[in-house]
């Protein structure tokens, strides 16, 4: 007899001694390897039951059987997985392991030594049929999103999808409802998205590094919108993640935007990330919208060509306190800013963060309500669309550290202490003053208010230069005290009052005899001038300070 008629024989005996098995054994037992029931042989298809026989000669040596193990996926489960004889030829073709090895040998060889998909996977046996991503790069023959041949010799793979997760990557993901967590591959990369995608359901959507997603026009990245999602996209300084326009030649503002709804949650973050030519909206390239506060890190990224209606970062919503630090700002439209956030979000802006080309950060006002320090963000920024305020229970204290500088936009104030009281501080350095002025170019006096310290609130001022203020003319100027006959104070060193429409410091008069009477403490170190009531030019305190000090009935100094 011929030594493949012998083999043949052999694996037709083999093959009906697993059928015996089956039909005598258990249907209840356990999968070692999830916890599921595993199949009983003589549920089997028949089909699967008898092994394709056809000989394969192999490229190094003599004429081989097909791999039992891989067309006999009922019969290969439960050998892996029991440890039991049966799994011999079963789980290694023609080198005859035993059932240790079928169990826990690493998956399913096909005759000669050729790994299929499954040959990388572990104890179970069968993760390329239990988890098909394992397969993707367990074999040679490997094909993304789908099961390939377990023995490499182009026998159909179970596509069944009984006991098959659903896939953790994909690599035809070109946008669209993500509610299942999703992990976005570099192997898988460049990603074009044409339809936006959106993060919700719990989902947690996982960008690696070195991954590129290029979007289509009018499509983005939308997380947490209507129910809560999440995005972790971390790059690293070498091979960072890359958010850009699909367009052959890309040009500003030919995407949309990330944009973070008030159900993103906890841990969402970008880092070392680069979005270029983003921002097609008037709103900006990563937007937040009534994001819950502190749930937004964003970390080492380089935003670049900007739309001509778009900041770079946008934070709408009064208290999404977006972590952003050593980040670059590139190309931002002259009339846009690089940020923009309201006053309880700014203390978010943190250092490292490079802003080119005169890009401004903009505080749409609002209210600073707890205490706070605020740092120099390496730019100037600009105060729009309502007055900024210092107000809240326990009267809060802002603090505005060495270098910052504020430019108000026409009409508006910066208010301290409004209703409830609150105490600002402006805390320069000789080296680095803190300047607060107009944004209208050319500037002139009385484009903004100026600080206005209302009753029972207090400033304290030292380096600071305060220009261009007092629109209320002779009842106002760059810093206001608004109640003599209040507990407000006031102390001011080495500080400057120019260009005011007004006076230089403008000191409400109140009763001596009336008490509390307000503190003034102005020290000889300050300076003015330009100011529209000293039409003398003296530039002294006489002639720029009042007129509180001029009368009886004024605040003490």
């Amino acid at each position: 007899m011929t030594r493949l008629a012998q083999r043949s024989l052999v694996l037709v005996l083999f093959g009906a001694s697993l059928l015996f098995v089956g039909c005598g054994g258990s249907s209840s037992h356990k999968d070692a390897g999830d916890g599921s029931a595993a199949k009983d042989v003589a549920d089997a298809p028949k089909a699967d039951v008898i092994p394709d026989l056809t000989p394969i000669p192999p490229a190094d040596g003599p004429v081989v059987t097909a791999d039992l193990a891989a067309d006999t996926f009922p019969v290969g489960i439960d050998s892996a997985r029991t440890g039991g004889a049966t799994g011999s030829d079963g789980a290694t073709g023609a080198g005859g392991a035993t059932g240790t090895d079928a169990a826990t040998g690493g998956g399913v060889t096909g005759a000669g030594g050729v790994t299929g998909a499954g040959g990388a996977t572990g104890a179970a046996g069968d993760a390329a049929i239990d988890n098909p991503a394992v397969g993707l790069d367990a074999g040679p023959d490997a094909a993304a999103g789908g099961l390939t041949d377990a023995a490499g010799d182009g026998a159909p793979a179970d596509d069944s999808g009984a006991e098959t997760d659903a896939l953790p990557v994909s690599c035809a993901f070109a946008g669209g409802d993500v509610t299942a967590n999703l992990t976005l591959t570099k192997a898988c990369s460049p990603y074009t998205i044409t339809d936006t995608i959106i993060v919700y359901g719990n989902a947690v959507l996982t960008i690696e590094a070195g991954v590129t997603l290029s979007f289509a026009a009018d499509n983005g990245l939308s997380v947490g919108d209507a129910t809560a999602g999440e995005l972790v996209a971390v790059g690293t300084a070498q091979d960072p993640i890359v958010f850009t326009s699909a367009a052959p030649t890309p040009a500003a503002g030919d995407w949309m935007n990330i944009s973070f709804g008030d159900n993103t949650m906890a841990g969402t973050q970008i880092a070392y990330a680069r979005l270029d030519y983003c921002g097609s909206g008037s709103d900006g390239c990563i937007i937040g919208s009534d994001v819950k506060a502190s749930r937004v890190t964003l970390a080492h990224l380089t935003i670049d060509h900007v739309g001509p209606g778009s900041d770079g970062i946008l934070e709408n919503g009064a208290a999404s306190n977006f972590a952003i630090t050593s980040s670059s700002f590139s190309n931002i439209p002259t009339t846009r800013y690089a940020i923009s956030v309201q006053a309880p979000s700014f203390a978010g802006i943190g250092a490292g963060n490079t802003f080119n080309g005169g890009a401004m950060i903009e505080l749409a006002g609002g209210t600073v309500a707890s205490t706070t320090s605020w740092s120099d963000p390496g730019t100037p920024i600009a105060v729009t669309t309502d007055n900024l305020s210092v107000a809240g229970p326990g009267s809060p204290v802002l603090t505005l550290g060495p270098g910052m500088t504020f430019k108000f936009d026409a009409g508006f104030a910066f208010d301290v202490g409004a209703d409830t009281g609150g105490k600002l501080v402006v805390a320069g350095t000789a080296a680095q003053r803190v300047v607060l002025t107009s944004l209208v170019a050319p500037p002139s006096p009385g484009d903004w208010f100026g600080i206005d310290v209302l009753s029972g609130s207090s400033a304290q001022l030292s380096y600071a230069d305060i220009s261009y203020g007092g629109s209320d003319l002779l009842n106002g100027g760059n810093l206001v005290l608004e109640d003599g006959n209040s507990t407000s104070k006031l102390v001011v060193d080495h500080s400057s009052f120019t260009y005011s429409l007004g006076y230089g410091i403008y000191l409400s008069c109140g009763d001596t005899t009336a008490s509390p009477v307000s503190t003034v403490t102005l020290d000889p170190s300050n300076t003015y001038g330009h100011n529209a009531v000293d039409t003398t030019n003296a530039n002294d305190r006489a002639h720029n300070v009042g007129p509180g000090l001029a009368g009886p009935d004024c605040p003490a100094h």
